[in-house]
């Protein structure tokens, strides 16, 4: 069913599962919108979680939203997938794949420099451009670790346009024959915790602009589902994107 907005629909559900990257911002700014359609949501009293697949913890994030301008009281909390790995990993010692430069918030998570000296292999982020898929290939042929994925997006907005997400890159990992935990979504593991920060309501919609995440990950754990057409979905015919949401939308707008 294709809506022009989320007004035609939005008093049908008790809460709302928010994607962050390709819905409510696109990295650098707001979408147009988006603040029109958190204020009306929080005018009808359903609580607002927004999930992400991002290898940042929940802080992090939550303090990227408040830089762009979302209000802190338009929105529950965050829920990232590096919140849950972080709070699932322990003490041991990791190897970071990530963007240069990037700070992820793994207080307390013993990092080692080489290899060869840690227990499991973090993927958090990605380095793409400026690491190639063939440099990564190159890496994990030298290493049988199991590596945790804490983003399993395959592609990123990045100001070069589309490039290789950490998902892309555990992926390349586990055809290689590595093994990996993938945590986010799809996955059910980070549904669990969202849900619950909202309060675990009857009716939920799950709103996000990647078929292969969001709405492949709404509908596994028995949510309804909406598809916006921006992010990593702009540009391509709804009809054959796979699987079909329950909804689509051309924009996050009200």
């Amino acid at each position: 069913m294709h809506i022009k907005g989320l007004s035609e629909i939005a008093a049908r559900f008790d809460g709302m599962l928010i994607d962050q990257f390709g819905v409510i911002h696109d990295g650098e700014k707001l979408y147009p919108g988006t603040l029109e359609v958190l204020e009306n949501l929080q005018r009808l009293k359903i609580p607002v979680g927004v999930m992400t697949n991002s290898g940042k913890r929940s802080l992090a994030n939550r303090e990227r939203l408040l830089r762009l301008g979302v209000p802190r009281n338009l929105f529950i909390n965050i829920i990232s997938s590096g919140e849950v790995a972080y709070h699932m990993l322990g003490r041991k010692k990791a190897f970071l794949i990530g963007k240069a430069g990037e700070e992820y918030g793994f207080d307390g998570v013993p990092f080692v420099e080489d290899v060869a000296q840690a227990e499991v292999i973090l993927i958090l982020g990605s380095d793409a451009p400026n690491t190639s898929m063939a440099q990564y290939r190159e890496f994990f042929s030298d290493t049988s670790l199991p590596a945790i994925c804490c983003n399993p997006d395959k592609l990123m907005l990045t100001k070069q346009g589309l490039q290789p997400a950490p998902g892309a890159i555990a992926a390349l990992y586990e055809e290689m024959g590595g093994e990996v935990r993938w945590i986010g979504k799809p996955y059910a593991e980070i549904y669990t915790h969202s849900l619950k920060v909202i309060g675990n309501p009857r009716s939920v919609l799950c709103i996000g602009d990647s078929a292969e995440h969001d709405v492949a990950g709404g509908r596994g754990v028995g949510l309804a589902t909406l598809q916006v057409m921006n992010g990593v979905s702009a540009g391509l015919n709804p009809a054959e994107l796979y699987p079909q949401a329950d909804y689509f939308a051309d924009a996050f707008v009200w």
